[in-house]
């Protein structure tokens, strides 16, 4: 049977088949799941109506949606680019932090992101999908540090995919919230992509999440378009 599967560090498999989907290629998804005991996912776009139908026979549901945006560099910079890190907060690049560190903050913050609830990487995966990937720029990945105590507390990072930019994860653990640490490190990463020459930047955020959505209209966001997220039901 013609599918991939990758295992995540939060136990969930992502299948990818050979596109379009084929009434086999689905029964083998929703079979696997069973037979294995562990949640499938696959990501389709809705207009692509056939082979939802297909995956709907085989007993595929929406688990959730992702709106896709894309963000103007330079109105997102006039927007946000006066944000500034608190008093006793400074941030460094990645490539710079204790890599343990900057895993167990990625898992922490995963925690609070639908979908991804329970992402526990190894030392090893998270380097290999962190640092060991084209897209990683030090300049667009960022760590916000307590100073007192060198606690790391959030993260800001934008792959630079040769497509183009990609806001990826953005977040602060909650005791830190509201004290615009992402949007400064942000607008950091921003200047960083507009000076490589980008003037847009893509990402994708879940349809539920309200304070995604709110940091997007911040940046001046348009929607592009939207994925399914879905999962053979019980």
């Amino acid at each position: 049977m013609d599918v991939r599967t990758h295992r995540r560090p939060d136990g969930r498999v992502v299948v990818f088949p050979t596109p379009p989907w084929t009434s086999d290629q689905a029964r083998w998804a929703a079979q696997f799941a069973r037979r294995k005991g562990v949640s499938v996912l696959t990501h389709i776009s809705p207009d692509r109506v056939d082979e939802l139908q297909i995956l709907a026979d085989a007993g595929f549901i929406a688990a959730r949606r992702e709106v896709r945006v894309d963000v103007d560099v330079d109105k997102a910079l006039a927007n946000v680019g006066e944000a500034r890190l608190p008093p006793g907060v400074v941030a460094i690049s990645a490539a710079d932090a204790d890599v343990d560190r900057l895993r167990v903050l990625d898992d922490a913050l995963r925690d609070d992101i639908p979908g991804t609830d329970g992402w526990r990487s190894t030392p090893e995966e998270f380097a290999d999908e962190t640092f060991r990937t084209p897209a990683f720029n030090p300049a667009t990945y960022l760590v916000a540090v307590e100073e007192d105590t060198g606690e790391y507390i959030g993260l800001v990072r934008i792959w630079m995919n040769r497509s183009g930019p990609r806001i990826g994860m953005f977040g602060v653990l909650a005791a830190h919230r509201r004290r615009r640490i992402a949007l400064a490190l942000l607008a950091r990463c921003l200047l960083a992509a507009r000076e490589a020459g980008h003037q847009t930047a893509t990402s994708e955020y879940d349809e539920t999440n309200e304070a995604s959505a709110r940091f997007f209209e911040r940046l001046g966001a348009h929607r592009t378009g939207s994925i399914l997220e879905l999962a053979p039901g019980s």
